[in-house]
């Protein structure tokens, strides 16, 4: 049985970049050797230099200049583009959807959003909205999760219902999940590169055309424009590689994210119908920025004078029948796509989508595994990463219908949401609350009087809940100031650092604060060059194993027998050993996962079963524990779905064998 493999998948993400740096290449060298041949032509109409065709300092002025275009170029975009998905979805005509908006649509939009986000375990990304947009079509954007844009065009939210919506969204979580939206920003940078070599070429006919001249100069200018009108040619050259490019890079993506949506739902018609009205009123968008961003789109965006085989999705039919078999049977007699499916059959357990939700899911993966079973498996856990389950996603919402009304409404809120924060760190002694308040937020007595009341709605809920708040809070909180933030993580980390103990939850918290509120001068993270072998960072992973190890442990012995547990699951070649209690400091901890997510994809779920392992060691997997190990896998860009108990329900204590 075909599987889908989480950390396989964002291994041939990575290998897609270099096959991306390949094909940049071919098309450069094509691009350099048809301006070389109309630069030749153009001396040759201008009678300034014999000799031919061929002149070698022509052509390494030829090379050196375009080369030096297109790679500028190129820097260009992806500089422009560093701030992640918020400025793809604004050069697309974006807007950020009010935290309080009143939109009904809006509203089951940012539901649906927050549901697969905590079920998968990602932040919950930025949402945005293309007004001008009424085609039905949606993307997802960023370099990781934690920069992360889900959007959708105005007509993907008046003329899809719910189902319909949340087959769109887990569509686009999949690219979340697998690593395509690096690639896909990447491949915005190459083509911006590539296709303005056709500007250069607008700028000479129009400069030069308009200036004129008489004589030697006219005949020049002449000789210029014409150069500008080959350069408009190659430029529509080089819109074709970028469209191989894209097409080449996409096309099976689309496919697999199909297959997840199908999974996560387990609703086929959701995603199958959305696309049958795809079919029926259109994907295509009005921005002149589609041109760039079409491969990241859940349909295209554009039409395509070749047809499909520039197309960078596969043809809207074919998805269609491969959610909804024998859809096509059903076409003929229908007046449109969207009739078809609805006339179409629900698809057997056996065949159809469900045969699409087997091939994608995990082998082996069954009710059990995807929860966890009576006793943990940290093969189970690994394997879950990036694999969300209906009952996950179903969980998610019932953990957002049990969160308390005043805290939800907190967590939307900018003020009242950082105030959440700092609550989730306060003691439940009211007496020991008012001296670290006073100590830490003595300065600002509005945030320390929400701080207050927040701890004491927190006081009536579970701490299964903490974490989903934290979530929700981060996604409000990006839309403070520089200030706003740097001030908050100051508090945070005074409150978190008050006792001397850090606990999980708090290193958890601390870290997720720095990476998903980054000042206007702190760039997001991304490992550069080749990927490490995990084999490199033995002492990083020592650290992090042996604070594992401790999380609950009554004694030294039963933390060596913790990390012993765990070191079995690590690749050959790395020995470690348990560091004393005192080494396992927020600072040694903060520097070693840093430093291992420079470590390859398969490396990391190495990585993630020895941590899983730890965690599970004594048989239980209590909330502390689940929420570090969801904690690390985030920061390493490895999602892990919220942790269920064997009863399906999520998990609110320890889960014992």
């Amino acid at each position: 049985m075909t599987t889908m493999d989480f950390f396989g998948h964002q291994e041939r993400a990575r290998r897609a970049s270099k096959w991306l740096l390949v094909w940049f290449g071919l098309a450069v060298l094509g691009i350099v050797t048809c301006v070389y041949l109309a630069a030749a032509a153009t001396l040759q109409i201008a009678d300034r230099h014999g000799g031919g065709y061929w002149r070698a300092d022509v052509f390494a002025v030829v090379a050196g200049g375009t080369m030096a275009l297109i790679f500028l170029a190129s820097t260009f975009k992806v500089a422009q583009l560093r701030s992640g998905g918020k400025k793809v979805a604004e050069l697309l005509g974006g807007r950020p959807i009010d935290l309080q908006t009143k939109d009904e649509k809006e509203r089951m939009f940012r539901n649906i959003v927050e549901e697969m986000a905590i079920a998968s375990g990602t932040p919950v990304p930025a949402i945005y909205v293309l007004d001008d947009e009424r085609a039905i079509n949606a993307f997802a954007a960023g370099w990781s999760p934690a920069d992360a844009v889900v959007a959708v065009t105005r007509g993907c939210l008046e003329q899809l219902d719910r189902d319909e919506l949340q087959g769109v969204v887990a569509h686009e979580f999949s690219h979340v999940f697998h690593g395509d939206m690096r690639l896909n920003i990447r491949i915005m940078g190459v083509l911006f590169g590539i296709v303005c070599i056709a500007t250069v070429g607008r700028i000479l006919v129009r400069v030069v055309g308009r200036g004129g001249g008489g004589g030697n100069k006219k005949g020049g200018a002449a000789g210029l424009v014409l150069f500008g009108f080959a350069l408009l040619i190659i430029g529509g050259i080089g819109v074709l590689f970028a469209r191989l490019i894209q097409a080449a890079v996409s096309r099976q993506r689309e496919f697999l994210a199909d297959a997840s949506a199908v999974q996560y739902t387990r609703n086929p018609r959701g995603i199958g119908m959305a696309l049958a009205k795809i079919g029926g009123l259109g994907s295509k968008l009005k921005s002149p920025q589609t041109e760039s961003a079409s491969h990241m789109l859940f349909a295209d965006g554009m039409s395509h004078f070749l047809g499909n085989s520039m197309a960078t999705h596969p043809p809207i039919q074919q998805r269609v029948e491969r959610i909804l078999p024998g859809f096509t049977r059903n076409l003929a007699g229908a007046d449109s796509m969207a009739a078809a499916a609805a006339a179409t059959p629900a698809p057997r357990v056996a065949g159809g989508a469900a045969a699409l939700v087997a091939a994608a899911a995990p082998a082996g993966a069954t009710a059990a595994t995807r929860g966890f079973a009576n006793r943990v498996s940290g093969r189970a856990v690994v394997e879950s990463a990036g694999d969300v389950s209906p009952a996950q996603v179903d969980a998610a919402r019932a953990l957002l219908d049990e969160i308390p009304l005043d805290l939800s409404a907190a967590a939307h809120d900018p003020l009242r949401a950082r105030a959440l924060v700092l609550a989730l760190l306060l003691p439940r002694d009211a007496g020991e609350r008012r001296e670290l308040l006073g100590e830490t937020m003595a300065s600002d007595p509005e945030l320390a009087h929400e701080a207050t009341v927040a701890r004491d709605a927190l006081s009536h809920c579970g701490r299964h809940l903490h974490l989903p708040l934290l979530g929700l809070a981060i996604a409000t909180l990006r839309t403070l100031r520089g200030p706003q933030i740097a001030e908050l993580r100051q508090q945070a980390r005074r409150l978190a650092l008050a006792d001397g103990v850090l606990s999980p939850f708090e290193f958890a918290l601390l870290r997720m604060l720095e990476r998903h509120l980054r000042l206007p001068d702190e760039l997001p993270f991304r490992p550069q060059g080749r990927p490490d072998p995990l084999v490199q960072h033995g002492e990083s992973i020592a650290v992090v194993l042996s604070a594992l190890a401790r999380v609950g442990a009554a004694d030294d012995d039963e933390a060596r027998a913790s990390f012993a547990r765990g070191t079995k699951a690590l690749s050959a070649g790395v020995s470690i050993e348990l560091l004393p209690r005192q080494r396992s400091l927020i600072t040694d901890l903060d520097a070693a996962v840093t430093a291992l997510h420079r470590v390859s994809p398969l490396g990391k779920r190495n990585l993630l079963l020895a941590c899983a392992e730890v965690a599970g060691a004594d048989g239980s997997l209590d909330v502390d524990e689940a929420d570090l190990l969801r904690a690390l896998a985030e920061l390493w860009d490895c999602p892990i779905p919220l942790v269920l108990a064997p009863d399906g329900q999520p998990l609110r204590a320890a889960v014992t064998g």
